[in-house]
């Protein structure tokens, strides 16, 4: 790797010197405009960039693993196979950035605006912020096991294949996202909306829902065996065919909801709302909680097994 200096740096975008494999560790960026400038394959770990504008800057497989970020523009930046492995970004914006395979393991983000993102198989594992902006992002296939989140939103967001498992997330919004085959097993999620997004085959296992709207959301074939659920909104929901298994549900309401051949068995029941609720061919063997009158309308209607 070719070693230069800041002044060098500096120069060199100013003239429109691309740099490759170039060592810039440790770097100090603050207060320039740096847009549409080429750094691929460069060793810029531990770097500090701040008030830095870097539109359309091109930083492929480049190494920023413990850089520090502040309010920094990254608007279409090409972050492809970037290392941001242990990295702080504060007041970073990367909308329409392409983010594909992106490490960013252990990352601390805030404030972040990323709409349009693409982070399909990027590796957020243990990644933790607040206030992050991710709408419409594309997080198809990537890896979020163990982040911590608070205030994110994935309104519209692709977040198919993903990984969240023993992920904690608090007041997250995914309006109309598109989840399908993602996991959530044994994850903590909190004061969330999940209205009308696409859940289908979304694996919930173990995992603890609180205060969690999934009004008019599809979820298919979405198993959420032996986890507890409270507070929880299911209101003109599709559960067709749905695993609740071992499940434990306090507060909940299936108005308008369909149940049909889903499996409850072994069930734990507090204060449900199954009005009108299509419940035909679901199977409530060894359910508990569920008062007589309940019991009488379960069978009425069309549900196996209710004892």
């Amino acid at each position: 790797m070719t070693l230069f200096s800041l002044e060098e740096v500096i120069q060199k975008i100013k003239s429109g010197t691309q740099f490759r494999e170039a060592e810039l560790s440790r770097l100090k960026l603050e207060s320039v405009n740096i847009d549409q400038a080429v750094f691929i394959n460069c060793y810029m770990r531990g770097a500090i960039v701040i008030d830095t504008s870097s539109k359309e800057t091109n930083f492929k497989n480049t190494n920023l693993s413990f850089a520090k970020l502040t309010n920094v523009e990254w608007d279409h930046a090409n972050l492809e196979r970037t290392h941001l492995n242990s990295a702080t970004l504060e007041g970073v914006s990367l909308n329409d950035a392409n983010g594909y395979k992106a490490k960013l393991y252990g990352a601390k983000l805030s404030n972040i605006k990323a709409v349009h993102v693409n982070f399909s198989f990027a590796d957020l594992r243990q990644a933790s912020g607040k206030n992050i902006d991710l709408n419409s992002a594309n997080l198809n296939k990537a890896f979020l096991s163990q982040t911590k989140f608070d205030e994110i939103n994935f309104e519209r967001a692709t977040v198919t294949n993903a990984g969240f498992q023993a992920a904690i997330i608090n007041d997250s919004r995914w309006h109309k996202a598109n989840l399908q085959n993602t996991n959530f097993n044994k994850s903590q999620i909190s004061n969330s909306g999940f209205n009308d997004a696409s859940l289908v085959n979304v694996k919930f296992m173990a995992a603890e829902l609180n205060n969690i709207e999934f009004m008019a959301a599809e979820l298919l074939e979405t198993n959420f065996a032996k986890a507890k659920l409270t507070n929880i909104n299911f209101t003109d929901s599709t559960l067709l065919s749905a695993n609740l298994e071992g499940a434990y549900l306090s507060n909940i309401d299936f108005t308008n909801a369909n149940l049909q051949d889903s499996n409850l068995e072994n069930t734990t029941w507090h204060n449900v709302n199954f009005a009108n609720c299509n419940v035909n061919g679901a199977v409530f063997s060894d359910a508990k909680g569920l008062s007589d009158e309940q019991k009488q309308w379960l069978k009425k209607n069309g549900a196996l097994n209710v004892r």
